[in-house]
């Protein structure tokens, strides 16, 4: 990835001197394992063979053949008898025998389709790079996204865990009140609901995480054993420029996607011209050396042996005159893909517009967001203390503590998934606007946790 375009603002911020490098050995296993990746790029090394191809059809041809033929023929032919004047037939075996090689060369002189699928395999080729490229990005992208799903699962089995833990604390509490006398029965069963619902919580996030892995080893091709934790403070960057229509402009001219969907306009429209260049004359020439070696018979005489040698050179035109129609249905089936193509790059300009919007203002609100839970968890712990502190006192019930409990679990568990969130916001706009790059990950990974 870094032949990639370099990246212009919206950096996240380093971290720190000391990396976890562990979201870079899963990309790394992620570029040799991933079944998508590796089809993008034998997709691409097949595509580079058009140029060669083309070139050889405006290159000279040199061909060369040598033959051996070994057979009796049995000649019966009628004669006049010299001495009584009477006819006479007479059979006589010729052994057939031949050989003899030839070696030509041919070069066409004129042939405009051939210049033009030359031209066009130079857009097949940087179509294919392009479509790699775009690849690359979006293995990062979704390297990234996966990691971070094992992330987030694994925080909401945390939380659910600890959840299930203190409600089942609490439930413990709810008893033992009862028994005293100091609460009502309705207590116990609402701390006993809520426990319920606790595991049943615990149980869909320990699925949720597996499949969360199974995921990420679609990616990787194997499991992974460690996994680095995204650090608690991360630095939050606006887009830079702040501007939405200047990361439009900017997506417009380097999105990969649709630099490669520009490219296939291309190559449409010279197809149709390849088509229509079927209605023109082609001049070939050729050059042959040849030499043959047999036997004739002669009547009368017998087999003779013959030997011919010498050369040629041959100037040929062709000038198409009728094809059944072939030619002009191959214009039409060619006016028809360019007309699709035309459109499918207009819907993929619509997209990439679409895309960057989305993620401008995903980095936006995702600042916001992460800022927001973050308070909210402050707020839900000060809030979870002073319902505990109340229930001791009297002024709060067991309820009001599972509120306050199960409200602040869920500012933690959100406030985590809103900072995986926004980085890869951040990475889905550097992608639409063709500018994420290796160094993009290696960032993300300073903001792990090493050892974590």
């Amino acid at each position: 990835m870094h032949r990639l375009l370099l990246a212009t603002g919206l950096a996240v911020a380093t971290a720190g001197p000391v990396s976890a490098n562990e979201l870079i050995r899963v990309f790394e296993l992620a570029e040799q394992n991933d079944t998508v990746f590796q089809a993008a790029r034998h997709q691409r090394d097949a595509a580079i063979e058009a140029r060669p191809q083309a070139r050889a059809a405006l290159l000279p041809q040199l061909n060369a053949s040598a033959f051996e033929t070994r057979g009796t023929t049995t000649n019966t032919f009628t004669t006049v008898d010299q001495g009584s004047g009477q006819p006479v037939t007479i059979e006589q075996e010729n052994d057939g025998d031949s050989n003899g090689w030839t070696v030509s060369a041919s070069l066409s002189v004129y042939d405009h389709a051939n210049w033009l699928r030359f031209s066009q395999a130079g857009d097949t080729v940087a179509a294919a790079q392009a479509q790699y490229r775009a690849a690359e990005q979006d293995l990062a992208l979704r390297t990234v996204t996966a990691y971070f799903n094992v992330l987030g699962a694994r925080d909401t089995l945390r939380f659910a865990t600890a959840e299930n833990r203190a409600v089942e604390r609490q439930l413990e509490q709810a008893k033992k009140r009862f028994e005293v006398g100091l609460s009502a029965i309705t207590d116990v069963h609402e701390a006993q609901a809520r426990y319920d619902l606790t595991v049943s919580q615990k149980l869909d996030a320990e699925q949720a995480l597996q499949n969360a892995r199974d995921a990420l080893v679609e990616v990787t091709g194997v499991p992974l054993e460690n996994y680095a934790p995204l650090r608690e403070d991360i630095p939050l960057a606006g887009p830079n420029p702040e501007d939405v229509q200047a990361w439009i402009d900017t997506a417009l001219e380097n999105n990969l996607s649709l630099i490669a969907a520009r490219y296939n306009e291309k190559i449409a429209a010279k197809d149709k011209r390849i088509n229509r260049a079927g209605h023109y004359p082609t001049l070939t020439l050729t050059g042959a050396e040849f030499y043959r070696e047999s036997t004739q018979f002669i009547p009368g005489a017998g087999n003779f042996p013959n030997e011919a040698e010498g050369n040629q050179v041959t100037l040929t035109l062709d000038l198409p005159i009728f094809s059944g129609g072939l030619t002009q249905s191959r214009v039409r089936q060619a006016h028809s893909t360019l007309l699709q193509r035309q459109a499918e790059l207009t819907g993929t300009r619509r997209s990439v517009e679409r895309q960057v919007r989305n993620a401008y203002q995903g980095v936006i609100t995702g600042v916001s967001r992460v800022k927001a839970l973050k308070q909210a968890v402050v707020s839900n712990t000060t809030a979870l203390d002073a319902s505990e502190t109340g229930l001791k006192v009297g002024a709060r019930t067991a309820v009001d503590v599972l509120n306050a409990q199960r409200e602040l679990f869920r500012a933690q568990r959100d406030y985590a998934r809103a900072r995986y969130d926004y980085l890869i916001n951040v990475l889905q706009l550097k992608q639409a606007a063709g500018q994420l790059m290796f160094k993009d990950v290696l960032e993300i990974d300073r903001l792990l946790v090493a050892g974590g």
